[in-house]
């Protein structure tokens, strides 16, 4: 049961400086003013809609540009399928709903938890090392 313990908490502790990645740099992309960058006027967001269904905006054709830049153009509305689903759910949206506000709070709290949890595990690393030391 020891060893499962001690591999509970290495593994935990690992995993944990990835979450915290994830929420962090999660939470800048959801608020790009935290990073000092405006957020797309109502305007700029009708535009890039129509850019990213690959609709010809002026002279520009995106789903042609994106193709030849990455070899491949995924659309990124994949209307009532799970993917599409799981794609608008990440960028905080529920059918018509906007829940962005949803992932900033799971951010912060993955964020404190993630912190919290590193400072347990390092707690308990230490008491173990101390407790092995004498």
């Amino acid at each position: 049961m020891k060893k499962i313990r001690q591999l509970h908490l290495w593994i935990g502790l690992f995993t944990s400086l990835l979450i915290l990645v994830e929420a962090v740099t999660g939470l800048l992309l959801a608020e790009p003013l935290l990073m000092g960058v405006n957020k797309p006027s109502p305007e700029q967001r009708v535009e890039f809609e129509k850019l990213a269904k690959g609709e010809v905006v002026g002279s520009v054709d995106f789903e042609k540009e994106t193709a030849e830049a990455d070899g491949h153009f995924e659309p990124p509305n994949q209307g009532n399928s799970l993917m599409g689903f799981v794609k608008n759910l990440h960028t905080g949206r529920i059918g018509n709903t906007n829940v962005s506000f949803l992932l900033d709070i799971v951010a912060i709290g993955l964020i404190i938890l993630t912190i919290t949890g590193i400072i347990l595990s390092i707690k308990a690393l230490k008491a173990q090392n101390s407790k092995h030391g004498r």
